[in-house]
């Protein structure tokens, strides 16, 4: 791994106010550079630990320095021989496609985890660039110079037919209960489309990874009002909490934040 970064993190997690049980997980290691959120599905067996499963084992596989041999895509030149950004790259990715099989393979081994599930959305950053890999539509955005900008898209059914551009569809999806149905997630199946994305950094860079219980009942007007008024992370991610929870907490709530520092 890379020299230590200079970076500032911070996390919270709540359970929101109508929920009786937390299935969100997320992890803040400034030391691995990386960041992650994930949601275990409502209504789905065993969210909760489809949720952990995903954080650890990616986790495991920067923390182990695990061997991407096994994972490395076919055609791409071996890990030793390709540049540090496709490693860092196809690693993020390879991680969390991992994560999807594990987490596959234990819904299918016990009867009461059948049918487990999460999304995701991760951040690994390293020098000069920031790596982002999701599923689902846990968010990473990203503040810089005051402006909030969302770096991931959601893997819902509104959103996807959004980008196909029937207007018709469109608006028959938005004024259904589907439209917020999430179109991918891991654990659903053996194999699973992780989007991906690689972003150049700025010292001041701060990266906010959180749950749709914050980015659906908050505003990103509000989110980003939070994050240029509060320069400690730990108390903006506070006060994202008590934002969503003001809005009614509909949701498990969960933000992590990251701040690159100068230099």
């Amino acid at each position: 791994m890379y020299p230590q970064l200079a970076i500032e993190a911070a996390a919270q997690s709540d359970v929101g106010r109508r929920r009786s049980r937390n299935e969100d997980s997320f992890a803040a290691l400034p030391y691995l550079g990386l960041f992650m959120v994930a949601d275990g599905l409502g209504g789905h067996a065993a969210g909760e630990v489809a949720s952990r499963m995903a954080i650890e084992v990616v986790k495991s596989c920067f923390e182990e320095d695990d061997d991407l041999e096994e994972t490395w895509p076919r055609g791409m030149a071996a890990p030793d021989a390709a540049s540090a950004r496709e490693r860092d790259e196809v690693r993020l990715v390879m991680s969390v496609r991992r994560a999807n099989r594990v987490i596959y393979e234990a819904s299918q081994r016990q009867e009461a985890m059948r049918g487990m599930a999460t999304t995701f959305a991760g951040v690994l950053l390293a020098p000069g660039m920031a790596y982002i890999a999701h599923v689902g539509d846990t968010r990473v955005y990203r503040m810089r110079g005051g402006k909030l900008e969302r770096l991931t898209q959601d893997h819902t059914l509104l959103e996807e037919l959004l980008q196909d551009g029937d207007g018709v569809l469109e608006a028959a999806v938005a004024l259904s209960e589907r439209a917020d149905a999430v179109t991918r997630a891991l654990g659903c199946d053996q194999r699973v489309e992780i989007a991906s994305r690689v972003e150049a950094t700025a010292p001041g860079d701060v990266f906010l990874v959180c749950s749709d219980g914050l980015w659906g009942p908050v505003p990103e007007e509000r989110i980003a009002g939070v994050l240029r008024g509060h320069g400690e992370l730990s108390l903006a991610a506070s006060v994202l909490v008590d934002l969503a929870n003001e809005h009614g907490g509909p949701d498990n709530v969960t933000c992590v934040l990251a701040r690159l520092g100068g230099g």
